[in-house]
């Protein structure tokens, strides 16, 4: 009796043990690298190293930077934390996460879409990089001189820039890396470069192999990549300091751009959606994977939020700098476009101005195309996508996922949900911003549908729609189906 009773007794307690303390969730990824590790990896990227809308212009870059930080602090971190406690609470990918909410099953298939759109636009920036890694081991950088054949003609250092005229480095890349046509989309795309269509082949074959096929482990490439990066900033920190004119983007700033227009408003908005990789699923999927520990979510999140912040505004600066040394050449105008091709230019720029030229442009381009294969046409196409889908349907939808959280399902719900989960309750920060920044960021969303008088707007619009169709549509048949239910219900009462 006293045998069967104590072995009720070690039978019971072992139960109790295992529904009160639930093991960590099992690492998918292996166990050399923690779960805070991977969420902040989420946050350094190419598009962190590259993206930078306005580093062409040295009245807009150090203003723009400002409304950046401000916005990622008052709507920025709050979608991300709470896209991260989705995936806690629900533990389900960002197709299925929203059984919580079904009215807005539609926004997880809009999340995926615009995650399309940037997966194709970071192949063809991977591409790009792959190309001036090869280009690296020349005898010497083949964008440090003015090509014979540049077509429109290249000024060579310390001589003024003509109208018309490129830079070696613009030249270089626009001639001989992209082979670009100077008249926009008139008359076709162009002819397609053979090198890039093969470096756009071996991005997506590596992008299957490490994400499909884990030829190797995901954990140790996201390790490399990240202190890679932090490497190539640091470095090319210290030493953009000692060019001529590294400084010129600081007394050269108008902060009364951000009065002239609410444009420079709105781009800072979507620039810092897009560089905390909010509202493309990622982190949705990352929550699900939560280890049960105290305050892992906050302090994950800040540290994600931290690095985010130090990689994207370093290597703004430093580019911004580059730009500046190279306004002090010329001492003119440098013609940089803007877009997709101004930190390419700026990158190579930088890496032919010091010591060991060939080995950094290689450690430089070859961190680019690590970061753009492990995050992930024409220069034209790729400025349209990143412009328009992959940006603005962000503000829109992380507006209406704070919406249905705080207030379709119940913030306090959620809140508890949370606590329950990870064993710490949101601050009051988080629930004010959950409750009060949706309306201001339709405010926003809305402010730019101005823009539709210009064929590109019209064509950029029509896509926006498109990846935030399925929220409508989603929406609308959940409506159709709960009113439908209720007729029946009533008509048989």
């Amino acid at each position: 009796m006293s045998e069967s009773s104590s072995s009720r007794t070690k039978t019971t307690d072992s139960a109790d043990t295992e529904s009160t303390e639930d093991p960590l969730i099992p690492d998918r990824w292996t166990n050399n690298i923690t779960y805070r590790q991977l969420v902040m990896s989420s946050c350094i990227g190419v598009v962190q190293l590259w993206w930078h809308p306005y580093v062409h212009d040295f009245r807009r870059h150090l203003p723009f930077l400002f409304l950046y930080n401000v916005f990622s602090v008052l709507f920025v971190y709050p979608s991300f934390y709470l896209e991260l406690a989705l995936g806690v609470v629900t533990k389900k990918g960002v197709l299925n996460c929203w059984d919580m909410a079904p009215v807005a099953r539609g926004v997880g298939l809009a999340m995926i879409i615009s995650c399309v759109f940037l997966a194709f636009s970071l192949g063809a920036v991977s591409a790009w990089c792959l190309s001036m890694v090869v280009h690296s081991f020349h005898s010497f950088l083949p964008w440090l001189h003015c090509a014979a054949a540049a077509n429109p003609p290249c000024a060579a250092r310390h001589r003024p820039l003509t109208n018309g005229s490129e830079t070696p480095p613009q030249s270089f890349f626009f001639n001989f890396v992209l082979n670009l046509k100077r008249d926009g989309l008139n008359g076709g795309l162009g002819n397609v470069v053979p090198d890039l269509t093969v470096y756009y082949v071996i991005s997506w074959v590596l992008v299957y192999l490490i994400a499909c096929k884990r030829i190797y482990s995901y954990s140790k490439l996201v390790l490399f990549k990240d202190v890679l990066a932090f490497f190539v900033l640091v470095s090319s920190t210290f030493g953009v300091m000692r060019l001529h004119g590294a400084f010129r983007m600081f007394y050269e700033c108008d902060w009364n751009v951000l009065f002239d227009s609410v444009q420079i408003w709105r781009e800072a908005l979507e620039y810092a959606f897009i560089q905390m990789a909010v509202c493309q699923g990622t982190l949705i999927m990352l929550g699900s994977h939560c280890p049960k520990q105290k305050q892992v979510l906050a302090n994950t999140s800040m540290f994600a939020f931290g690095v985010s912040k130090l990689s994207c505004t370093l290597s703004a600066l430093i580019l911004g700098a580059a730009h500046g040394a190279l306004y002090q050449d010329y001492d003119n105008s440098t013609n940089i476009w803007k877009g997709s091709s101004s930190s390419m230019i700026l990158w190579a720029d930088y890496v032919a101005r010091i010591p060991g030229s060939q080995v950094w442009s290689a450690l430089v381009f070859f961190t680019l195309f690590v970061l753009s294969v492990c995050s992930t046409g024409g220069m034209y196409i790729l400025n349209f996508l990143m412009t328009w889908p992959v940006s603005k349907p962000r503000i829109p939808l992380a507006a209406i996922v704070a919406i249905v959280v705080t207030y379709i399902y119940g913030q306090t719900t959620f809140c508890e949900d949370v606590y329950f989960a990870v064993g710490e309750y949101p601050c009051v920060f988080l629930r004010i911003c959950w409750a009060l920044t949706p309306f201001a960021l339709l405010i926003f969303f809305l402010s730019g549908l101005t823009s539709c008088s210009q064929t590109e707007g019209i064509a950029g619009w029509a896509l926006v729609m498109i990846v935030l169709l399925p929220v409508a549509v989603f929406t609308l048949l959940y409506l159709i189906f709960k009113f439908r239910v209720r007729n029946i219900v009533g008509t048989e009462k």
